[in-house]
């Protein structure tokens, strides 16, 4: 049985089991990579611990992030001494409190199948390379300004992306603008709605769309804003998802101002025959795998 020795990680300063291997040693399950592991050239640790303290506050922490997203990406990371001024100079690591939120963004939707799904954190207060943070104050910051923009919902160390931090999530990611998309339900229940986020949304975000769901009924809105502000926001659109399961005025009011902005409308419904305005042609699903194939097929065509 192979005996592993106990040493301090330089980046992260948590003491665990390493392993030697090829000329490199590997730590393993320290904070910059919680359930793996990552390896560093054997005559790299003297050059890293011989720095000054000033240049290992602001690097340290920098390096164990990056070897965090990493790790936490699938990559396997071994390094040298060498590659501390490539690392801290490349234009891949976040320096504006934005793309630090993002990276937060990012880690939750790689560990999520959808949003509102929880993520649990463990040693949150010790996890501030999860956002390239030099501290916990940093990441308290982040984290709260994620939360007031609406991209996240926190409790302790459970964490929620809302269908907004989803999608913004996917969008940065992707590394391109997603096109903005609206989703309106008529009579669709909570679980159809559940259904929609979980299946149809990671499809369109797939296709370059930024889907949103938008509110059903025009007058339970608290919004402060009048409703020619609100119908303002689906010219802005650049696809219009309409589900005439069971319409109402509402739907065909904001169908309505999309085609005077000749916006694309994608028709759907799970009721085959249907009294329908003439050039209303549906989609008909029974599930919402069948819808993703419709709208696969659908937006694969334009």
């Amino acid at each position: 049985m192979e005996v592993l020795e106990s040493k301090r990680c330089l980046f992260c300063d948590e003491l665990v089991k390493v392993k030697r291997k090829g000329g490199n040693e590997w730590y393993i399950d320290c904070m910059c990579a919680p359930g793996g592991s990552y390896g560093l050239q054997e005559d790299s640790y003297e050059p890293y611990r011989l720095l000054s303290y000033s240049e290992k506050r602001n690097s340290f922490p920098i390096l164990s992030a990056y070897i965090r997203e990493q790790t936490d990406c699938d990559e396997k990371v071994v390094l040298t001494y060498e590659d501390r001024e490539t690392i801290l100079q490349s234009p891949q690591i976040p320096i504006t409190t934005e793309e630090k939120g993002n990276r937060l963004l990012r880690y939750l939707h790689r560990h999520t199948g959808g949003p509102g799904e929880p993520v649990v954190i463990n040693q949150f207060s010790q996890s501030y390379n999860l956002t390239y943070s030099l501290n916990l104050q940093e990441l308290v910051f982040i984290t709260e300004k994620l939360k007031e923009e609406g991209y996240i919902e926190r409790i302790g160390s459970t964490f929620k992306l809302t269908e907004k931090g989803w999608v913004e999530a996917a969008n940065t990611a992707s590394g391109k603008a997603l096109k903005p998309c609206y989703v309106l339900l008529s009579g669709i229940d909570e679980k159809g709605s559940r259904d929609w986020l979980e299946t149809v949304f990671p499809r369109l975000i797939q296709l370059g769309y930024a889907p949103k769901f938008l509110e059903e009924d025009l007058s339970l809105r608290h919004d402060p804003k009048p409703i020619e502000a609100l119908l303002q926001e689906v010219g802005n659109c650049k696809l219009f998802v309409a589900d005439v399961t069971n319409p109402n005025a509402e739907l065909w009011l904001r169908a309505g101002f999309a085609i005077g902005n000749e916006i694309p409308i994608i028709w759907t419904s799970q009721v085959a025959d249907q009294q329908l305005p003439q050039g209303v042609r549906p989609h008909i699903w029974q599930d919402v795998e069948d819808l993703v194939k419709v709208l696969q097929k659908v937006l694969t065509k334009e």
